[in-house]
């Protein structure tokens, strides 16, 4: 269970892991986004988007994300039972170069509702070596998506986008794997939109205003001038670098700006951080399987295909991972490998010291349920 960037709700995924030799295969049963409820997403807006972030609102914002959650499982699960929920929370904070990050949502409450154990906080080890914390899903990535042959990136577009270079023949553990942040994906596009129409849209469905549209040269160029997409990798950013600030000293300019003309400039500047990101390492040659809510915007697909003739760009679900599910799955994914103590960060991603275990522990009947992952991984 996860909740990003786009604040769009709580994704959910039911997953079935089995571990096959040193291979972990993965069957997804079904995946559900569940929208929140008034009082947690009034407490999101508040302290997330506008920054009204004081001890007490932090406080009950934990908790309400707690109760969200477990109603979100409650919901999903029907009278299901899992052998453990991952929670990876909602990121609150978050700043990779100082090693800093909070995820909020109370996971007891959690395991309280589905009586089960659940693991949690996921970040927080890579930090404590000096890493950034972000990004964690590069791992998953490669464990479920590199090729032997062929040459990949796995692109996730939701608030903000991060790339994975697959080289083939890469495997998780390796330390030549290079992934990180390249910019805002949707955070941006969704911001104005709202704004724009008071409110009236959360989006530019399928892209179509910023087809109509005509990117302005003159503003892309001076977004592009941000710092942060000529720092090399690792790296990772979030809305406290392309959320409200960013989107305030570009706000007179483009309000000049017909509403498509202005969605597509902020698309474009998506589509050139990707693409100058790409050619920087080389991979503008690769397939790229897109995933996230970005996926679904057929004018982004269009558009990045039409900057990287040379690539190939299609949805993830071309070789099998849900594109709206691919990071539910994924924190599932590192749930599990907390259970088995298996490091799971990436120091060539997020500049830890070392690799190490990532996630904190909920228990519930923990001991049975190590017993059991035991033996299936024995077997």
């Amino acid at each position: 269970m996860m909740s990003g960037t786009s604040l769009d709700g709580i994704d959910c995924a039911l997953v079935d892991l089995r571990v096959r030799g040193d291979a972990l295969r993965f069957t997804l049963l079904e995946a559900k986004t569940l929208p929140f409820d008034i009082e947690t997403a009034a407490l999101l807006d508040g302290v997330v988007r506008r920054g009204n972030a004081d001890l007490p609102a932090l406080a009950r914002l934990h908790r309400a994300l707690g109760r969200a959650y477990a109603d979100a499982a409650e919901i999903f699960l029907a009278g299901r039972t899992v052998d453990f929920a991952a929670m990876h929370g909602q990121t609150i904070f978050h700043d990779g170069t100082s090693s800093s990050t909070l995820q909020a949502g109370d996971p007891f409450a959690l395991r309280e509702r589905i009586g089960t154990s659940v693991c949690f906080d996921f970040r927080s080890a890579d930090c404590a070596l000096g890493g950034a914390g972000a990004p964690l899903v590069p791992y998953v990535d490669a464990l479920l998506l590199a090729d032997p042959v062929e040459k990949r990136v796995a692109l996730n577009c939701g608030g903000i986008a991060n790339v994975t270079l697959l080289a083939p023949g890469l495997c998780a553990d390796d330390d030549r794997i290079v992934a990180f942040d390249t910019g805002p994906a949707n955070m941006l596009v969704d911001a104005w939109i709202a704004e724009a129409t008071d409110g009236r849209a959360a989006f530019d469905c399928n892209g179509e205003g910023a087809a109509r549209g005509k990117a302005d040269a003159t503003i892309l160029a001076s977004m592009l001038e941000e710092p942060y997409f000529a720092m090399p990798a690792p790296k990772s950013t979030g809305r406290e670098r392309f959320g409200e600030a960013f989107l305030g000293r570009y706000r007179n300019a483009l309000e000049r700006l017909a509403l498509d003309d202005a969605l597509a400039t902020l698309l474009a500047l998506t589509v050139e951080s990707i693409a100058r990101a790409l050619e920087r390492y080389r991979f503008d040659d690769a397939r790229i399987l897109c995933s996230g809510g970005g996926a679904r915007n057929a004018e982004l697909l269009r558009a990045l295909q039409r900057r990287l003739l040379r690539a190939r760009v299609e949805t993830s679900e071309a070789v099998g991972m849900p594109a709206d599910a691919k990071e539910a799955i994924a924190f599932a994914v590192l749930g599990f490998e907390t259970l088995r103590e298996r490091a799971a960060n990436l120091p060539s991603v997020t500049g830890a010291r070392k690799r190490t275990v990532l996630g904190a522990i909920a228990p519930h009947a923990l001991p049975m349920l190590l017993a059991k992952i035991a033996r299936e991984s024995a077997g």
